[in-house]
């Protein structure tokens, strides 16, 4: 098998399975680790925080 045809087939596999036979070939690979991000919280409408503000008025 050529190196070429190797790198072919890891190419083909889904991130986990390449994840997992790095981990079966002792090799550390930096581009393969994942980082997980925060999740940004959506912007709410102007509609929205207006009827926010609203609500925490009346309740004064």
């Amino acid at each position: 098998m050529k190196a070429e045809t190797a790198y072919n087939v890891i190419q083909a596999l889904p991130q986990q399975e390449v994840e997992r036979l790095y981990k079966m070939l002792g090799v550390v690979s930096a581009s393969f680790t994942t980082t997980k991000k925060a999740k940004k919280k959506p912007l709410i409408s102007d509609a929205e925080a207006t009827e926010y503000l609203l609500r925490k008025l009346r309740k004064l």
